[in-house]
């Protein structure tokens, strides 16, 4: 399969910013690398499904429209070219090593083993075409907060699953039953590769869905949901969500950029959630809420 890769040379305090920007965008995944050029700039390289053409063009424009708000950006280039399946099968194993990420959480790419203390846990992933390393500040973010919400015996749903991260996270706190969705096909036969992986799919479901349309409002509660989406499809996800969860369940959301934590503030006390708890890391935020 062929991939759109961008690669964008920008100042090293704007990586954080433009990798932002690059996955509003769509991208699958982005890697900013360390090395940088002779006018001390740093590269981001980030693929695009083959269905984006005109990506470049996109992105061009919302870099333009980012320059003109933040200085920062100075100057910047982008270059564009059509990579295979074999190119970031490379990459990925180049730049993904075992790393802890939360409290009592490792993830190790499958060709290389973590090494966990005691009581820690090792999500092991092949990332397959779905990108998902687990490494991203939003699943950290994500996971830290699924250890304090998870008990024994509870229903999660993963909305948005990717490679399954979440879900298998929430499988190896003690849930008893996982429902894992994603809208892309591929980001669902990945996920099913990893819970077998982690010897996790007796207890997660993964499913092909949008948002919610494949789980049957009010046939099983879940005590926790997870979303690690866009923010824009965070708000999609809230007006119809509190009928899927228990009374006092919690839902936590990531991949919310921080110029529009209030947009998702806003739509929490319109659509019935308490609000419990927000993190930020490198301009992204994750919350925790209640359902009332």
């Amino acid at each position: 399969m062929r991939w759109n890769e961008l690669d964008l040379v920008v100042s090293t305090t704007a990586t954080d910013l433009v990798a932002l920007l690059l996955y509003e965008c769509g991208s699958n995944g982005s890697i900013i690398h360390d090395e940088p050029d002779e006018q001390g700039r740093i590269r981001i390289t980030a693929y695009f499904s083959p269905e984006k053409e005109q990506v470049a063009e996109a992105v061009r424009k919302q870099m333009k429209l980012l320059a003109q708000r933040d200085s920062s950006i100075g100057p910047w280039k982008i270059y564009q070219r059509s990579t295979d399946d074999a190119d970031w099968l490379y990459t990925w194993q180049k730049y993904f090593h075992p790393k802890k990420i939360s409290h009592r959480f490792w993830v190790a790419p499958v060709w290389e083993r973590a090494v966990p203390a005691y009581g820690e846990f090792v999500i092991n992933i092949d990332p397959g075409q779905a990108f998902g390393s687990g490494l991203h500040d939003t699943t950290s973010m994500c996971i830290r907060y699924l250890e304090s919400a998870v008990k024994p015996g509870d229903i999660v749903f993963d909305i948005g699953t990717g490679t399954g991260i979440l879900a298998i996270a929430a499988a190896k706190l003690g849930a008893a039953h996982v429902t894992a969705v994603d809208f892309d096909e591929k980001a669902v036969q990945q996920a099913l590769v990893n819970t077998e992986l982690n010897a996790a799919d007796d207890v997660i479901h993964v499913c092909n869905s949008d948002l919610l349309t494949a789980i049957s409002a009010g046939y099983e509660l879940a005590d926790v949901v997870a979303a690690n989406l866009v923010t824009d499809a965070v708000l999609a996800l809230m007006p119809d969500l509190r009928a899927y969860m228990r009374k006092d369940a919690v839902f936590i959301a990531s991949g919310i950029i921080d110029e529009r934590i209030d947009e998702i503030r806003g739509a929490a006390a319109q659509c019935g959630f308490a609000w419990e708890e927000e993190c930020l890391s490198n301009g992204w935020y994750a919350v925790r809420m209640r359902s009332l």
